[in-house]
Order: C-alpha cells, then sequence, then structure tokens
C-alpha cells in the first residue's frame, strides 16, 4: 500500500478541491482532540501565530483546518508545499483516534484521503512512511508535552503571585482572577470551558463537560469556610439543570468537616451529584503536581463508586 515521500518532491501546485475535502473530513471525523490538529499543522510547517488566529472555541476542528488550506493555497508555491505536507502527516495515520465519536466515518474520512493523495502522486514508500510516522507522533507527543509544561509553569507562576498579593485584594477580586486561571488551566488540559455567566437569577462562575456529563463551578476565594446554605444554595442551581448535570464547588479555604458531611447526609435520597477541591488541591493543579484530567478521575470515582463528596488529592 502506498505511503508517504517528502512534500518537495514534484507536485508544485496547491490542491485539488477533492484533497481538500478530505483533509477536512479526516481533521472533523478522525481527529478528536483539538492539540492533535494543532501539533499536525504546526508540524507541517504552520507558524504558531498563524494558527492562533483561528484557535477559538467556536471554531470546529474543521473549519480550523478549512481556513488554514485556504491561507496556504494564497501564499503560493511555499503555502503548496506546507498543504502537501499536512496531507502526509495526516496520511500517518492509520486509524481514527479512539475517542473519535464516529469511528466508521473516521475510517472512511481516512480511506478517502489517501486514495485522493495517491491520485496526485502525494504517497510512496511505505517502510519510509511507517519510520516517518513513529518519528512524527514521537515529535508531536514530545512537543505537546513541552508546551503544555510551559503554559502550566506561566499559570502557576500567575496564581503564586495572586496568592501572595491576596492580603490587599476584595474577596471578590480574587475570585474573578482564579476564575480567570482556571479558564487558561482547563484549556491547556485540552477541555472545553465556559466561562462565568449569568442568568435570569442565577451566576455560573464556569462550566465544563467531562466522562458525558456537564459540571457547573462554584469558585470561592474567601477567608470564611462555605456554609450549609452556601452549599445548598449551589446545589440547587446544579438540580434545577438536566440530570446529566453535576457540580464542582471550589473553596479555597476548605471545607468545614461537619457542614460537609451534614451536607452530603441529607444529600442522599435526592440527587449526590456534587464534588469539592479545597485549596491545597487547587494549588497542586497549578504546580502540575498532578493533571487536571487525572483529578477530576480520581475525585469523580470516589464519588461514583463511594459515595464521597470530598477525595483530596
Amino acid at each position: 500500500m502506498p505511503t508517504l515521500r517528502s512534500s518537495n518532491q514534484g507536485n508544485a501546485g496547491p490542491l485539488s478541491t477533492a484533497l481538500a475535502r478530505a483533509v477536512i473530513a479526516v481533521c472533523r471525523d478522525a481527529l478528536h482532540w483539538r492539540d492533535d490538529l494543532r501539533a499536525i499543522f504546526l508540524a507541517a510547517g504552520v507558524s504558531r501565530s498563524h494558527y492562533e488566529r483561528y484557535d477559538r472555541p467556536e471554531l470546529s476542528k474543521a473549519k480550523i483546518a478549512r481556513a488554514l488550506l485556504d491561507d496556504l493555497g494564497e501564499v503560493g508555491a511555499a503555502g503548496y508545499g506546507v498543504q502537501r505536507k499536512v496531507v502526509e502527516e495526516l496520511c500517518q495515520m492509520n486509524r481514527p483516534h479512539a475517542d473519535a465519536p464516529d469511528q466508521h466515518a473516521g475510517k472512511e474520512a481516512l480511506a478517502e484521503l489517501k486514495r485522493e493523495a495517491t491520485a496526485e502522486r502525494i504517497l510512496v514508500n511505505p517502510e519510509q512512511a511507517a519510520a516517518e510516522a513513529r518519528k512524527a507522533a514521537e515529535k508531536r507527543r514530545l512537543q505537546a508535552i513541552a508546551e503544555r509544561r510551559l503554559v502550566v509553569g506561566e499559570l502557576r507562576d500567575e496564581f503564586i503571585a495572586l496568592v501572595q498579593m491576596q492580603q490587599g485584594q476584595s474577596t471578590q477580586g480574587r475570585g474573578y482572577d482564579l476564575e480567570k486561571l482556571l479558564v487558561r488551566l482547563f484549556k491547556v488540559h485540552d477541555l472545553d470551558y465556559r466561562p462565568p455567566y449569568r442568568m435570569a437569577r442565577e451566576q455560573i462562575d464556569g462550566s465544563f463537560h467531562f466522562r458525558g456529563f456537564t459540571y457547573l463551578v462554584e469558585a470561592r476565594w474567601r477567608s470564611a469556610q462555605p456554609d450549609l446554605g452556601d452549599l445548598l444554595d449551589f446545589k440547587g442551581k446544579v438540580d434545577g439543570k438536566l440530570d446529566s448535570t453535576r457540580g464542582v464547588f471550589i473553596s479555597m479555604a476548605g471545607f468545614d468537616p461537619d457542614v460537609l458531611d451534614h451536607f452530603v447526609r441529607n444529600s442522599r435520597g435526592s440527587r449526590n451529584n456534587i464534588i469539592m477541591f479545597t485549596g491545597r488541591d487547587v494549588s497542586q493543579l497549578f504546580e502540575g503536581s498532578i493533571g487536571l484530567v487525572d483529578a477530576l478521575t480520581k475525585k469523580v470515582d470516589a464519588a461514583e463508586q463511594e459515595g464521597v463528596a470530598l477525595r483530596e488529592l
């Protein structure tokens, strides 16, 4: 089966409409994480600043790919070469990402891309392709790790500075700053996070999706621990949504064990659907000592399997 050759060999023109359409279909149906799309285009030669013009939550992977291919087509020969490198990078995939929602569509998209790429004489030499695929995958993996560490390091420094200046800052101001840091923390861990928003009579500090559920967030940076009324008010916000909604209550001051125990015991028989993060938990996330996905998994597993609302990291 033909595979890859270097993008600087022949075929100096732009991608055909059919091949460009096949590239977009693979980005939509065979990829899962937005970071994978980013790594492919950066490895192909798209600059980070150019890619970030389109790296916005409201743009899907397919729309980002379409916009970038269009831009590259307007550059001329240099852009055509990068387009072909994108094709090569995508054709190194043997199957859709394991978490791609429609595996059949992903397989069809990859097969169509390889057919079109073969017709345009971009694919050759399976042995060389296999070696290049392993090398490229490792490069993307290391690049993603390095970028994540860099961003987490920046967030850690900002979080430490925020902790150090909290004496002269209002509790409301600290809460707003924490909410902004959380948006960026979720993004670097590939979790879409909706920033704070207000409804008719409710203020929601943020929300995100994880393992099939929507989680509403209450983020508090106050000197006092939340009382029972605070916890019940937040639970009311969560319970007022669909059954697939849960809550994350973040209290930088921690929780009173007696209040928390009373809250959990009185929630039984209704929806026991809130997990808790303390200031110590949050510090570990910004320090990078545990990843956000691992932290959420640990807390959600404890709540689902043991009925524990607060499992410290």
